[in-house]
């Protein structure tokens, strides 16, 4: 599984990506997990997003905006 956190460079996207990472660290969420991110807000123009930050699994959009908090983050990737 590859999970990538897109943003701007902003506070709120770094912030996403370190409570992935930090998730990651922690075990919730998969072990084997690659965890990326990209300020390259063209790569969501691309997919047709239009918002940031934005999560991706494997190159599909599961989620745009920042999630409630950690909970969430679990769910969308457990889902997956």
């Amino acid at each position: 599984m590859k999970i990538k956190v897109i943003g701007a460079g902003c506070p709120r996207c770094q912030s996403l990506y370190e409570m992935i990472k930090s998730l990651h660290e922690e075990g919730k969420i998969d072990k084997n997990a690659e965890i990326e991110y990209s300020k390259d807000v063209n790569e969501l123009v691309k997919k047709g997003v239009m918002g940031s930050p934005a999560i991706l699994i494997d190159g599909e959009v599961i989620k745009v905006g920042m999630p409630s908090g950690k909970e969430e983050i679990v769910e969308l990737l457990q889902k997956q």
